[in-house]
């Protein structure tokens, strides 16, 4: 449940700990829920990891620096460092909005976005529409890690999918779910038993002399 150490403040999901565990790893898993919820809380208010990118820099320098802190702590399995680092980054979310109350910036506007951050830190953006991309691109300075996409373009990628199969299975099944597998063929977790070899038996139908 460590942070992101990229200059985002992504916070990786929350989990409860795994029993039988170590008394620090208990303690982690429970301070580090009062992060997530603050975080929570400011992303849903100013949008996800907005106000670092607009804050001055000497600012954005403290909260990465805060954030950094998090982390190191994390490794260093120090619980007292880690219960003081994460309320001095709870601190550090309300410094960038009283930053944002007095330089005039206005809170993340609803243009009906769903925002979702991925354990990356990028940030993968659905808009309505055109327009309502142009306002929401409107709220950021291009620096932050983020992806926008229109509901039409979502809908062009997925029906080019699978020879359109996919958009056939969530019509017969719409409670299924797209998980995204490993491995290059996306079966990692699957013996390879295709022989793939050169098919050497003998021909017993000559498919150009039916066709003629």
């Amino acid at each position: 449940m460590a942070t992101n150490k990229r200059k985002t403040l992504a916070v990786n999901p929350l989990a409860m700990p795994a029993f039988p565990a170590d008394k620090f790893e208990v303690f982690k898993n429970a301070v580090m829920v009062e992060l997530a919820n603050r975080k929570n809380i400011h992303d849903g208010k100013w949008g996800i990891d907005r106000l670092v990118w607009l804050v001055d820099s000497e600012l954005r320098e403290k909260v990465w620096a805060q954030l950094e802190r998090v982390w190191q702590a994390q490794e260093s399995r120090d619980d007292q460092k880690l219960d003081k680092a994460v309320k001095g980054m709870c601190k550090a979310y309300q410094a960038m909005e009283d930053w944002a109350a007095a330089n005039g910036v206005s809170e993340l506007p609803d243009v009906r976005q769903i925002e979702h951050q991925q354990p990356d830190g990028t940030v993968f953006v659905v808009v309505p529409d055109e327009h309502a991309k142009r306002l929401y691109l409107q709220q950021w300075p291009g620096a932050a890690d983020r992806v926008v996409w229109t509901m039409a373009e979502i809908a062009i990628i997925v029906s080019k999918q699978a020879a359109g199969q996919i958009n056939e299975i969530k019509r017969l099944w719409p409670d299924s779910q797209l998980v995204k597998v490993g491995g290059p063929s996306g079966f990692d977790d699957m013996e390879n038993d295709l022989d793939m070899k050169p098919n050497t038996l003998p021909k017993l139908f000559d498919t150009k002399a039916f066709v003629r």
